[in-house]
C-alpha cells in the first residue's frame, strides 16, 4: 500500500487520467457519429459489443504503452532506481507498479462499460442489455488491456528510452486492427493485440444487396482463454525476473553499439554536418517505427486490397484509400507525436532548460524543432508513397500511375507540416514523452470524425488525410484554401510555442 501510495503521488500533476478521458472522450465520439444517423433500435445492443472491441484493438495498444511508460519513465531519470531500492524492496516496487497499473485499467473498463449502457438507453434501444454478455465483455475488455500494460511495462523497464516503448505500442494498434479482420484464429490468439478480436463473442453478417447488417452472438474457440492465461502468468513472472534481476543502473545495451567515444585517427575538431536537431535523433529507436509502421499499414492495405478486388475497381486509386486511410487517421498523428515527443526530451531532462536558453533565442529553438520533426514527417510520406508504387507494381496493376500522385504527396507534407508544429506545441507543455503521443492518436480519430461531418477545416490533424485525399482520392481540395488553413494553424502554434516558452520559467524534470 505504502508503494501503490507513492505511485498516486509521483502521477498526482502529470495528466494520466486525462489520457484515459480522452480515449474515452473519442470512443464515445466516434460511436455517437457512427451510430446517431442511423440507429438499429433493434440490435443496438449487440452493435456496441460489436464496435468496442474494434476501437479498443485499435487504441488501447498505444494506451497502454503510454500508461507503461509514464509509470517506468520517471524511473529512469537521474538515480532514482538507486534512490528507491534503499527505501523499499523490489518486491514492493514491482508490485506497487503492478497494482496501480490493474486499478487504472479497471477504472478505464469500469467507466467504458458505464458510458456503453449510457449509450445504449439514451439511443432508446429496445430492451435490456444482456447482462451476462457485458460481464463477458467486461472482464475481457480488463484482461486483454492487463496484458497488454504488463507487455508494454517490461519494454519500458528494459529500454530507458522510452521511445522503443512507445512505438511498438504504436505498431501493436496496427497489427491489432491488422487480425481483427484476418482468418488466422491461431495467430489472433498467439499474439496479444489480437485477443480483443479473438475473444470477440459477437459477429456480423453484410448483405451487399439489400445493405443490411445482421449482428449475432457467435461461437468462439475456447482455447483463447488458454492463451490468455498463458500470456498472463509469464507476463507477470517475466517481468518479476526481469526487475529482479536488474542492477541499479537499469538495464543498457551499449555494449551492443560501438562505442563512440574511442580515439579517432585524426585528433582535430570534428564539425557535424548534420543540424545538432538531426544528431539528436541519428541513432535513437524512433526510426523502428518509421520503417515498421508504414510497412504493416501497405501490407494490410494491399492485402485488404487484393482480397476485394471485386468490390475495388479503381485499380491504383482503390489501392491508395486502402494504403493511407488508416495511416492517416491513426497511425500517423502518433507517429508525428513520437518524432516531436523525441525531440523534446533532452530538453526535458536533467538541467539543460538552463543550458540551452542561454545559447539560443526561443523563436530559433522552435523553428529548428518543427523543422526536424517536419522533415521526418516528409521522410515517412515519401516512404510510405514509394511503398505504394512497389505494391502497385508487385500487385500486376497495369495502369499508369495516377498524375494526382504528386498532388497528394505534396498536400500530405503540407498537412505533415501542421499536426507537426501542433505535436511540437503539445510536447513543449506537457513535459511527459507520452501523453502527447495519445493525444495525437486521439487527434487523428476526431480529426476522421471532423471529415466524415464535412469539418475538417476545423481540426488541424485532418488536414493531414485530407491532402492525401485518404478518404476519397477523387475528392476536389480548393488548394488555396488548403495552404492557408496549413499555414494559419502552424504559425498559430508556432507563436504559441515561442510566447509559452518565453512567459514560462525554465522547468526541468
Amino acid at each position: 500500500m505504502k508503494s501503490l501510495s507513492l505511485e498516486l503521488q509521483k502521477t498526482k500533476h502529470h495528466g494520466m487520467w486525462l489520457v484515459m478521458v480522452a480515449l474515452l472522450a473519442v470512443q464515445c465520439l466516434w460511436f455517437l457519429y457512427a451510430e446517431g444517423k442511423n440507429k438499429d433500435l433493434i440490435q443496438g445492443w449487440l452493435i456496441l459489443l460489436y464496435n468496442f472491441p474494434l476501437l479498443n484493438s485499435i487504441m488501447v495498444p498505444t494506451f497502454t504503452a503510454v500508461v507503461a511508460s509514464r509509470l517506468i519513465d520517471i524511473e529512469h531519470k537521474g538515480s532514482d532506481w538507486k534512490l528507491l531500492e534503499t527505501l523499499q524492496s523490489k518486491c514492493s516496487i514491482y508490485l506497487g507498479k503492478i497494482i496501480y497499473g490493474m486499478c487504472y485499467l479497471l477504472c478505464f473498463s469500469i467507466t467504458q462499460l458505464i458510458m456503453m449502457l449510457l449509450l445504449g438507453f439514451s439511443f432508446g434501444y429496445y430492451g435490456e442489455p444482456d447482462v451476462w454478455a457485458y460481464m463477458l465483455y467486461f472482464v475481457q475488455t480488463f484482461t486483454v488491456s492487463f496484458i497488454l500494460f504488463l507487455f508494454q511495462m517490461i519494454l519500458s523497464i528494459l529500454f530507458s528510452n522510452q521511445a522503443v516503448s512507445l512505438c511498438v505500442g504504436i505498431c501493436g494498434s496496427m497489427a491489432g486492427l491488422f487480425l481483427m479482420f484476418m482468418p488466422w484464429d491461431f495467430l489472433q490468439c498467439l499474439l496479444p493485440w489480437g485477443h480483443f478480436g479473438a475473444a470477440m463473442f459477437v459477429g456480423m453478417d453484410w448483405e451487399e444487396s439489400t445493405r443490411i447488417c445482421t449482428y449475432y452472438y457467435a461461437n468462439r474457440q475456447n482455447h483463447i482463454l488458454l492463451f490468455i492465461i498463458v500470456w498472463l502468468v509469464a507476463l507477470l513472472y517475466g517481468g518479476w525476473k526481469l526487475f529482479s534481476n536488474m542492477d541499479t543502473e537499469g538495464y543498457s545495451f551499449s555494449g551492443l553499439v560501438k562505442h563512440q567515444g574511442r580515439k579517432r585517427k585524426n585528433s582535430r575538431i570534428y564539425i557535424p554536418l548534420l543540424p545538432i536537431e538531426y544528431l539528436k535523433i541519428r541513432r535513437s529507436p524512433i526510426w523502428i517505427a518509421f520503417f515498421i509502421l508504414p510497412s504493416i499499414s501497405s501490407f494490410v492495405g494491399t492485402f485488404n486490397y487484393l482480397c476485394n478486388l471485386e468490390l475495388l475497381k479503381s485499380s491504383w486509386y482503390s489501392l491508395w484509400t486502402q494504403h493511407s486511410l488508416f495511416l492517416c487517421y491513426f497511425f500517423m498523428p502518433a507517429l508525428v507525436g513520437v518524432y516531436a515527443s523525441y525531440l523534446w526530451r533532452l530538453e526535458h531532462n536533467g538541467t539543460n532548460w538552463n543550458m540551452i536558453m542561454v545559447n539560443i533565442s526561443a523563436a530559433r529553438l522552435i523553428f529548428n524543432k518543427i523543422l526536424a520533426c517536419a522533415a521526418m514527417t516528409m521522410i515517412t510520406i515519401v516512404w510510405t508513397v514509394g511503398l505504394y508504387l512497389f505494391c502497385g507494381f508487385a500487385c500486376g496493376l497495369s495502369e499508369p500511375v495516377p498524375p494526382e500522385l504528386i498532388e497528394w504527396t505534396v498536400c500530405g507534407i503540407l498537412g505533415g507540416i501542421t499536426v507537426s508544429t501542433v505535436q511540437c506545441f503539445l510536447s513543449l507543455v506537457i513535459r511527459s514523452f507520452a501523453i502527447p503521443i495519445g493525444l495525437a492518436l486521439g487527434g487523428g480519430i476526431a480529426g476522421l470524425v471532423a471529415t466524415a461531418m464535412d469539418l475538417w477545416y476545423l481540426v488541424p490533424y485532418a488536414l493531414l488525410s485530407i491532402g492525401m485525399r485518404a478518404n476519397n482520392p477523387n475528392r476536389e481540395l480548393h488548394l488555396v484554401r488548403f495552404v492557408l488553413l496549413n499555414f494559419c494553424f502552424t504559425v498559430l502554434f508556432y507563436l504559441l510555442s515561442v510566447c509559452y516558452l518565453k512567459k514560462t520559467d525554465v522547468k526541468t524534470q
